[in-house]
C-alpha cells in the first residue's frame, strides 16, 4: 500500500510542522538531528508515496547537515519553485 504523491507546499509544511514538534519535545536539548532521527525511528508506520517520502528525507538530511538558516533558505529558492525536480 502506498500513499497519494503529496504537493509540495503540504510537504513543506509536514517538514516545519516536524522541526517545531522536535523543538517542542526536546526544549533545551533540541538539535537539528531530531526531526530526522524521529523521521527514521518511525518511518517503517507510515503509508506515504515514495517521492514524497525522498523529499522530506532530503530536507530533514539538509537540516541535520546544513542546519535551520541554509535549508530554510533552499526551500525558498529551490522546493517550491521546482518541486520534486530537486530530488
Amino acid at each position: 500500500m502506498a500513499g497519494m504523491k503529496m504537493p509540495v507546499k503540504y510537504v513543506v509544511e509536514m517538514f516545519c510542522d516536524r522541526i517545531a514538534a522536535s523543538k517542542n519535545y526536546n526544549k533545551e536539548k533540541y538539535t537539528d538531528g531530531d526531526a530526522l532521527a524521529y523521521f527514521h525511528a518511525s518511518k517503517e508506520h507510515y503509508i506515504i508515496h515514495a517521492e514524497t517520502k525522498d523529499l522530506l528525507e532530503k530536507l530533514l538530511v539538509m537540516l541535520k547537515d546544513m542546519g535551520e538558516e541554509k535549508t530554510f533558505q533552499y526551500v525558498r529558492r529551490e522546493v517550491l519553485k521546482r518541486g520534486y525536480e530537486v530530488l
